[in-house]
């Protein structure tokens, strides 16, 4: 009897350089059904690529999502000259950073004066889950809030092709689109098939022009992303094989542009490790330095990618003492202590204590801030947030309440990284 075919075997980090000097096609594991282009230069090839991906659907009515009009963005008319080429199109941009059902709701009703039969978002994570959401319930009558609480029965009707302009969110690959509830206090989310883009160009090129503390911070998020996906419940061999190579080429990437700002190669690093790690997660979902970053952006507004590093070392120092009495996958402790044997390796640590202390010197030369530095020692009014989210029962080590509350005192009081004794 025939076997199925098993997953992509992904190249090594030298040839997937090599690969991207051109666009192509970057395979996807079985549970994403997203076309991905990648390379340097595909944005040149969008309305084409858009053509190629959707003609047999006749679009004629497009809605070209895009973040705030910028001059630094040299290519954002380029891009919205391709979106228009497919049909009549409205260009609109995106309300915030953040988005909230309102500023979502805002760029919904756009796309239904306008009759949108497809959406084409450009921009960062925020632009990718704002053209997300609104593509999935542009067809039907639900606000965004009533699909929040509700749901979206239906399939969605309307096409969808992202183009990341950042390394870090991996929107462009999954399934999830985060709403942030200013009212509540909390971050929420909608999860649906029909939120995988049928598309997704990514051009490193297109990320030149993040300014420092995006470019950090986004790169933080798909570090974050490819070390908890590799260590989550839900992982499975298949999102492995994109989790624990996203792990080594976020912290390369990271580094790289550190060294040279301005090199496209290092671009390319952060952009694959942004992408692959969406693929990931798309299947196996964040755990417990994710759930801590939802109050850290709330609540106290450190920048998404960096609220998620800012426990990422602790809590992989805390994952690694892992036993079969505290472990909630139902692999094993050994299956654990083994992603984060790998984890480790990808960080170029001998030792999770060793990694962690990676992780602070990262943190240190990026000139991101720790815990400590916003006053908050205690964090217990926290605590029962974090708790709430899924994510933190998604962690390979069972954390209670206590030891979470713990954790993050310890870490607001802490030595800056970088001085910590061998």
């Amino acid at each position: 009897m025939p076997t199925a075919p098993g997953p992509p075997r992904l190249p090594a980090a030298h040839d997937l350089l090599d690969r991207a000097r051109r666009p192509y096609d970057l395979p996807v594991p079985a549970y994403v059904p997203t076309r991905v282009v990648f390379g340097e230069g595909a944005a040149a090839g969008l309305a084409e690529t858009v053509r190629e991906r959707f003609g047999d659907r006749g679009l004629r009515r497009v809605l070209v999502l895009i973040g705030r009009r910028s001059a630094a963005k040299p290519w954002q008319e380029a891009a919205v000259d391709a979106g228009r080429r497919l049909g009549e199109a409205v260009v609109v941009e995106n309300p915030r950073t953040n988005p909230t059902p309102e500023s979502i709701q805002t760029v919904l009703a756009a796309a239904r004066r306008h009759r949108a039969d497809a959406v084409v978002a450009i921009g960062g994570g925020s632009v990718l889950d704002t053209g997300k959401t609104v593509a999935l319930l542009a067809g039907g009558t639900r606000t965004v809030e009533e699909a929040l609480r509700t749901g979206v029965p239906e399939a969605r009707t309307t096409a969808l092709a992202a183009v990341p302009t950042t390394a870090g969110s991996g929107a462009e690959a999954t399934r999830t689109a985060t709403v942030w509830d200013e009212r509540a206090q909390r971050k929420r989310a909608l999860d649906h098939p029909g939120l995988f883009p049928d598309l997704a160009v990514v051009d490193p090129l297109l990320t030149m022009s993040a300014p420092d503390a995006v470019w950090a911070g986004c790169g933080l998020d798909a570090l974050s992303q490819a070390v908890e996906a590799s260590w989550a419940v839900a992982a499975t061999a298949e999102s492995a094989r994109f989790s624990l190579p996203a792990v080594r080429l976020a912290a390369d990437g990271l580094e790289a542009v550190l060294a040279d700002p301005a090199a496209p190669r290092a671009r390319t690093l952060l952009s694959y490790a942004s992408v692959f790690a969406g693929l990931a997660i798309a299947a196996t979902r964040t755990t417990v330095p994710h759930a801590v970053s939802y109050p850290l952006t709330m609540r106290w507004g450190i920048p998404h990618g960096h609220a998620c590093a800012l426990t990422l070392g602790a809590v992989l120092c805390f994952n690694a003492a892992v036993t079969d009495r505290d472990c909630r996958d139902p692999r094993g402790a050994g299956h654990s202590r083994d992603a984060l044997r790998a984890i480790t390796a990808g960080l170029r640590a001998p030792t999770p204590a060793a990694a962690r202390r990676r992780l602070d010197d990262l943190l240190r030369r990026l000139r991101l801030p720790d815990l400590r530095a916003y006053g908050h020692a205690d964090c217990t009014d926290i605590v029962d947030d974090v708790v709430s989210y899924s994510r933190f029962d998604n962690n390979p080590r069972q954390m209670t309440r206590t030891q979470l509350a713990a954790l993050l005192s310890a870490e607001s009081a802490r030595r800056p990284p970088g001085r910590h004794t061998p």
